[in-house]
């Protein structure tokens, strides 16, 4: 119901609000490289991926004038995510509806590790931004999260600080792995150009909860 009311939001005039096609587009240019990739590595290597990666991120909001939030410079990005490609090859096997107990606590430190260390974004807090970075390298693992949708829906309003936003991000995880687990998804729910993955298929029915009207 709630993805349904996703893809026919109005705001509150009544008048169908969608996304900017830049950021459907560069969004599925990154998950079409992903799908079509033999070879996760050799993908992190391609200037070409990561610079999907990087358009999509501004599309979603995260390269701001006036004060909002900065991604670092490209080629900082670029050799941010080198440095960790082992770590993202060995997460990149891994499906947020298939994780169980033996796994899952291996993954939410393999996951801290890049929520440390990771350099995305200019200001140290980093919750949306690594969340939106790691979902476009790890789609099948991390959702997007930020402050207007998945925090409001979770606890009630956006905030978080510098000292919380690891305990956020993680009990967030926790929060989409129990509905992934709970709901039995599986990729046949994935029907519409946004269900890229489970993790976006439950960011979309967070979205459709959430009144437009509230903004």
């Amino acid at each position: 119901y709630y993805v349904y009311k996703f893809y026919n939001r109005k705001d509150k005039n009544g008048k169908p609000v969608s996304f900017p096609n830049s950021s459907v587009y560069f969004h599925k240019r990154v998950l079409g490289k992903i799908r079509n990739s033999k070879d996760y590595v050799k993908l992190l290597n391609d200037t070409v991926f990561l610079e999907y990666i990087y358009a999509t991120l501004s599309t979603w909001g995260m390269d701001r004038l006036g004060g909002g939030p900065r991604l670092v410079k490209f080629d900082d990005f670029r050799k941010n995510i080198w440095k960790h490609k082992k770590l993202l090859k060995e997460l990149s096997t891994y499906e947020i509806n298939k994780l169980d107990e033996k796994n899952i606590q291996k993954v939410k430190d393999r996951l801290k590790d890049l929520f440390h260390n990771l350099v995305v974004m200019k200001s140290p807090m980093k919750l949306v931004g690594i969340s939106k970075a790691l979902h476009h390298l790890l789609p099948d693992l991390v959702p997007p999260m930020d402050g207007n949708y998945t925090l409001y829906f979770f606890y009630g309003n956006s905030n978080y600080s510098e000292s919380n936003q690891e305990k956020k991000f993680f009990e967030m995880f926790d929060k989409f792995c129990f509905i992934s687990k709970k709901l039995y998804l599986t990729n046949k729910d994935l029907k519409k150009q946004w269900d890229t993955s489970i993790p976006k298929l439950i960011d979309n029915a967070i979205i459709g909860f959430i009144p437009q009207d509230r903004y």
